[in-house]
């Protein structure tokens, strides 16, 4: 990553990508161009395999989509087939995931600021026009933290409801590997208001947060533990995740109340 002139982290680098992701990247430009889906704006890597640290067999490949218009059910339908084949061609990634926004939503008037953060400070553009190009670097705050991730409380609900209806244990080891990296992800908004960095890996969030909440570090690298290997027990893991949640819940709002 960059450091931009005040100081502070910048953006994902532009490495090469490995050779090992050349091709399920390659597929994913072939089919998701805007030339060949005219509903794509542009496609975006994110995570570890646009960092250039992906594992072959273990990372995933996170993909954000830009969508021209909201998609009808069909083409909702078709998008996702795409996922499936791609994910199915390519053993090289554990699983792919699709992120999908709006054009209108980062070139309005009133942009959303998680997405133009997102694209400017964690994404790589692979097809279509880049967006970031036109968005200025952010500065790191806990409200640009609370403006990606504060949602954490409501999006874990529904992972922790999902998981435990789950109908395989298949199902429920992705769900608590998804779980996780949300939970890890949302640590942010916890975040100290004099680091001046992005954390970029699972790794970097954990760390950054146990330097904050020591007496909560175990418990975090438990979630860091079920995000690179899920393992947990579905009624346990669950169990957790809910007295973790309820516990970042009590700490967003002491940090409002002191304004710190």
């Amino acid at each position: 990553m960059s450091v931009d002139q005040e100081g502070f982290i910048g953006v994902v680098g532009s490495r090469p990508f490995q050779d090992e992701f050349r091709s399920v990247i390659e597929d994913v430009q072939s089919r998701l161009s805007p030339n060949a889906f005219p509903l794509v704006h542009s496609v975006y890597l994110y995570g570890s395999v646009a960092t250039g640290q992906a594992v072959p067999g273990r990372s995933d490949l996170d993909i954000s989509l830009i969508l021209r218009k909201q998609p009808t059910n069909q083409e909702r339908t078709m998008i996702e087939a795409v996922r499936r084949q791609v994910e199915s061609a390519h053993t090289g990634v554990s699983k792919i995931d699709f992120d999908i926004g709006l054009l209108s939503e980062i070139s309005s008037a009133d942009p959303s600021m998680a997405w133009r953060y997102w694209l400017r400070h964690h994404c790589r553009c692979v097809a279509g026009e880049d967006l970031a190009e036109g968005i200025l670097l952010f500065r790191p705050s806990r409200t640009l933290a609370l403006a990606v991730n504060g949602d954490f409380e409501q999006v874990l609900r529904k992972y922790r409801n999902a998981l435990l209806s789950a109908q395989s244990q298949e199902a429920a080891l992705r769900l608590i590997r998804e779980a996780s990296r949300k939970l890890i992800r949302s640590t942010n908004v916890l975040r100290s208001e004099a680091d001046l960095g992005w954390p970029e890996s699972l790794e970097e969030y954990a760390v950054n947060f146990e330097n904050l909440f020591p007496m909560h570090g175990d418990e975090l690298n438990y979630f860091l533990e079920q995000a690179q290997k899920p393992e947990a027990d579905p009624a346990s893991f669950a169990c957790r995740m809910q007295t973790f949640v309820g516990w970042m819940v009590g700490a967003v709002r002491d940090q409002s109340l002191r304004g710190n």
